[in-house]
């Protein structure tokens, strides 16, 4: 079924891509379609995109098909058509083994299965949706060498074993990777032409058998005679490599530019070549070129109609005059030259001005008077003031206002002392020259209080002195450990034991400095080493391998030889003997092993309910293959039943009955009769059993306590307090025994 659907897949695939060739040729405008670089007439060209007829590129394309439409052929390298698979079925020559099929007729070998042409031994064989059929076996399906995995092969639209595991050939025929050719024993024993006698096999390399023969450079691809390989496929040469593909034009792009008359149009040309490492490489450029239109006269923008401007006085009228006309712009915008143009016009309208309290002559102004008005001592801001003459229009005319202007004026007070100043302790004594510095300086803090901007702030300031210690004997830099000598060995192979030396400078503080001295340190941890295992003398050699012994049933034996290694161990240079074996093959097909096993057979495998069912085990078959005991299984089975007791059916559960009570006392037990199905010997049958459970006698029922009469009670206790059974013996009231007379006990008095 899946390859059905893969094979319908493919052929609507193939009128998809022979619909939109039509499509692209029928409607294409800049003549920018996928084409094939190279493949045309003027091979290793690619299509500029312009009109086949004219490569100028400053002409347009008229949108005229290059071609008319062909009509579907038997030889155009396309499924079009009624062909069901590419030139082959309908009215086209009959299809080989693995082409799609939609009848009989349509294949060379007169059998349509799952529209797959296939052999005579598949007519009648249903496989999986996932599945295609070869040589009356379901494989998986695949369309390409990419479909299976690397222990197989795709042939005839299954991957086939390339081990010959499930190769069933006739007695004239071997298999080769998987699949049945005619027996040969050499070239001369191969009718078909272009067969080769490979392994015993006569093997026609082809396109479409799955395997990399003939002058292929990889599987199914490459070479004189078949495609040529995609992408990471192995190569030899560019041929061997998918031709050159180019993506149609892009629409001209003019950018954001409503004017603008020449712009770019793009097309993606993807080429692919045989790489440094023999595999085919994709490589993508960019083409790009030039494309014009007509945008003069165009409007290019909204026309914007400005707001009217402030009214103004319109000719030599007075200052104070109302009489005014006011302005506004409208602004249009046309296409010119490829550029966008602005275009202003002006409009004019009468209007009233307001001239009230419009200045129509000079103020003047009188002196100003001294700043004042200071808030504090440190307050720098005060004010001033001064008569000014305003003249101004009212009603058309030009009258005096005469108003008094203020203004704040400053004064300088910073620095100016505004309170009494403090000082801090001393602080520790620091600042010394490095670790054997004595003179160092201590810190006090200085308080003000000043003006500044204004205001009566705090100004902190630092004062020092200087102050002594003593360093004499103080470490005043870490020691400095020179480089240890090399390490000196007795054995310079094999000892594991030696010793070093190093000069180790110290440094201590006097008068004010730092000094230094030297000793020499000897050291011998830094010289231990393990040489135990070091290869020395000869090093490692190997006396010759013995004969091969391979056990009786096994498909690999052993042989072996002396490997001897001369090392070090505990100083000295020692000799080590070990014996090394490797394997080898017994011939293929021999059985091996356990030869033929069965497993046990598995848990029956029953329905829901059922009493009998079936179930399996694996036979296993055992032969050598390349030195490797090889198992076949093969599945068995047979019928089997349920466990005598399984539950096979609904279980039903009858009423609790009545209490039945133990004599004398308050409990007793219910009982419940339940019905389970249950298999026997294969058949569902019933089965009773019985539910018990307790229960209570009624109050005021008869019990006994140990001798002594009494009643139930709720919760089927038997209260037997003040009571006992007559001529029995008892307990008095004071706790000394007596006998049970008239239910009351006589202390004292023995029972007869």
């Amino acid at each position: 079924m899946v390859q059905w659907i893969r094979s319908q897949r493919s052929l609507q695939k193939t009128w998809w891509i022979a619909a939109l060739f039509v499509f692209v040729i029928a409607c294409n405008v800049d003549d920018g379609a996928i084409t094939r670089p190279g493949s045309g007439d003027d091979a290793g060209d690619l299509d500029s995109g312009q009109p086949d007829a004219n490569l100028d590129v400053g002409e347009p394309d008229l949108g005229e098909p290059d071609a008319d439409v062909p009509a579907p052929a038997c030889d155009d390298g396309i499924q079009n058509g009624d062909e069901t698979a590419v030139d082959c079925g309908g009215d086209c020559a009959p299809c080989a083994l693995g082409e799609g099929c939609s009848e009989a007729a349509d294949c060379e070998s007169g059998f349509c299965a799952g529209n797959l042409c296939v052999d005579e031994s598949c007519a009648g064989v249903e496989c999986s949706e996932e599945e295609a059929c070869y040589r009356g076996a379901c494989y998986l399906a695949c369309e390409d060498a990419d479909g299976c995995n690397p222990s197989s092969r795709c042939y005839q639209g299954s991957c086939v074993p390339l081990d010959c595991s499930t190769a069933e050939c006739t007695a004239s025929e071997t298999c080769y990777r998987g699949v049945c050719y005619g027996a040969c024993s050499g070239d001369e024993g191969c009718s078909e032409e272009g067969a080769e006698c490979v392994e015993g096999s006569c093997v026609v390399p082809t396109c479409d058998d799955g395997l990399k023969n003939g002058d292929e450079t990889d599987v199914d691809c490459g070479g004189s005679t078949c495609d040529a390989c995609a992408a990471g496929k192995m190569c030899e040469v560019g041929e061997d490599c998918q031709e050159p593909l180019a993506t149609p034009w892009s629409d001209c792009d003019f950018g954001e530019s409503t004017c603008a008359e020449v712009g770019t149009q793009t097309r993606t040309v993807t080429t692919y070549s045989c790489g440094e490492a023999s595999t085919c490489e994709v490589n993508e450029e960019v083409e790009t070129q030039e494309c014009t239109r007509e945008t003069d006269a165009q409007e290019c923008g909204e026309t914007v109609i400005g707001e009217w401007g402030a009214c103004q006085g319109a000719g030599e009228q007075g200052v104070c005059s109302t009489e005014g006309r006011r302005r506004r712009v409208i602004t249009s915008f046309v296409c010119a030259d490829g550029g966008c143009e602005v275009v202003e016009e002006e409009e004019f309208e009468a209007c009233v001005l307001d001239t009230d309290a419009q200045a129509c002559g000079t103020p003047e102004t009188g002196a100003w008077s001294e700043c004042g008005g200071f808030d504090s001592v440190c307050d720098q801001e005060g004010t001033r003031s001064r008569t000014v003459t305003y003249f101004e229009c009212n009603g058309g005319d030009c009258n005096e206002r005469v108003d008094t202007e203020t203004e704040t004026c400053r004064r300088s007070t910073g620095g100016d002392s505004c309170g009494d100043t403090t000082y801090g302790d001393w602080s520790a004594c620091e600042g010394f020259s490095g670790v054997c510095g004595q003179t160092g300086t201590q810190f006090r803090t200085v308080t003000y209080r000043e003006c500044a901007g204004g205001a009566c702030e705090t100004r902190t300031a630092t004062e020092s002195q200087q102050c002594t210690r003593n360093t004499n004997g103080v470490e005043c830099q870490p020691d400095v450990e020179g480089n240890y000598s090399a390490c000196s060995y007795e054995d310079e192979t094999c000892s594991n034991s030696g010793s070093r030396t190093r000069l180790v400078t110290e440094y201590a503080c006097q008068g004010g400095s730092c000094t230094s001295s030297t000793r020499t340190e000897t050291d011998t941890e830094g010289c231990a080493r393990n040489r135990d295992g070091t290869t020395c003398d000869q090093g490692t050699t190997h006396t010759n391998w013995s004969s091969c012994s391979i056990a009786s049933g096994a498909c690999s034996g052993t042989q072996t030889r002396t490997r001897t290694e001369r090392t070090c161990s505990g100083g000295t240079c020692i000799s080590n003997h070990f014996t090394e074996e490797q394997s080898c093959n017994q011939t293929n097909g021999t059985t091996c092993g356990a030869g033929t096993t069965r497993t046990n057979y598995s848990a029956c495998n029953l329905a829901t309910n059922a009493c009998s069912g079936t179930q399996t085990r694996t036979r296993t078959d055992r032969t050598c293959n390349n030195g490797t005991c090889v198992s076949t299984d093969t599945p068995e089975s047979q019928s089997c039943n349920a466990s005598n007791g399984t539950t096979c059916g609904t279980t039903s559960t009858g009423t609790w009955g009545a209490c039945l009570l133990v004599q004398g006392t308050c409990g007793g037990e219910q009982r419940q009769t339940v019905t389970y199905r249950r298999c026997s010997n294969g058949s569902c049958t019933n089965v009773s059993a019985t539910n018990t459970r307790g229960c209570n006698a009624p109050s005021g029922t008869n019990c006994n306590c140990n001798m002594l009469s009494g009643t139930c009670t709720s919760g089927g206790v038997c209260d037997c307090s003040g009571s006992c059974f007559e001529g029995s013996s008892c307990t008095g009231p004071s706790g000394q025994w007596g006998c049970c007379s008239g239910g009351r006990c006589l202390e004292g008095f023995l029972c007869p």
